[in-house]
């Protein structure tokens, strides 16, 4: 089981990896297009192709799994291999440079699929091994793709489970104790517990958002959000079906509870 953060624009789903092994100074990065793939469990739109570019001067290996996501409510993602319900082809590959790979992927599983599923393509850069004494630094660059399987009529269904207006201190998980403020900072918005009560999934970074309510002083209040509005905020924020996510959105405004309303839009 591999864990690791789902971040931001977790669209991208990249894991940057550095290991003290030497390359030539000249390589640069590669590109995988797309990101984000959409799969139905039979026929034609069972199969979808993923190209990656090498835009370096050298020869890069690598190797592809496939692997099943579960997304946590507070955005931590867990991979867990997933090989038997797909056929990838080629299950490795020696990309010469400035040129492109094609992977093949194609889904095996359950043809009876009662929800949308998520999966990642994983694809990994293989270390190159150098003779011993070379002190340089070689970045290996890891890709997940983000796959989903979809079942013909599968529909999402945003439901709000909870909204509140909060005030609380910003969290300084992962900040050394020496780089902590003497007075740690407030941040103030809407807490909010997103679900998915549908059958297909869907991204709350690209959904429209409504909200309104009543101030603690009584002025009305109401903020809509586009889709490229909450992708900059929260980033893609997949919500899966049968599950939740948390989210924030930042407001100074100070918000009765009593009068929140959110809709969201998929």
């Amino acid at each position: 089981m591999i864990k690791g953060k789902l971040f931001g624009t977790f669209i991208l789903c990249m894991a940057l990896l550095v290991s003290a092994i030497a390359i030539p100074n000249r390589a640069a990065a590669s590109r995988v297009t797309p990101m984000i793939v959409e799969m139905e469990p039979t026929g034609r739109n069972s199969i979808a192709r993923i190209e990656l570019t090498n835009d370096a001067d050298r020869d890069i290996a690598y190797e592809v799994q496939m692997m099943s996501g579960e997304i946590s409510p507070e955005g931590e993602l867990t991979l867990t291999p997933a090989d038997d319900q797909f056929v990838v082809f080629p299950p490795q590959a020696i990309v010469e440079g400035r040129s492109q790979q094609v992977f093949r992927v194609q889904y095996v599983g359950e043809d009876a699929l009662e929800q949308s599923k998520i999966f990642y393509l994983s694809i990994k850069q293989i270390p190159v091994a150098f003779q011993p004494g070379q002190n340089q630094v070689q970045v290996v660059v890891n890709f997940n793709v983000l796959i989903n399987v979809v079942p013909d009529g599968a529909q999402p269904l945003a439901t709000i489970r909870s909204a509140q207006y909060v005030e609380r201190e910003i969290s300084l998980e992962g900040v050394a104790e020496e780089d902590r403020p003497e007075v740690i900072p407030i941040e103030k918005g809407i807490a909010i517990d997103l679900g998915n009560d549908g059958t297909r999934y869907f991204f709350a970074g690209r959904s429209n958002w409504s909200i309104t309510a009543k101030t603690t002083a009584g002025d009305d209040f109401a903020m809509q959000l586009s889709g490229i509005e909450m992708s900059r905020m929260i980033g893609t924020g997949v919500v899966a079906p049968g599950k939740n996510r948390l989210f924030f959105i930042p407001t100074d405004a100070a918000l009765n509870n009593e009068t929140l309303s959110i809709t969201v839009d998929p």
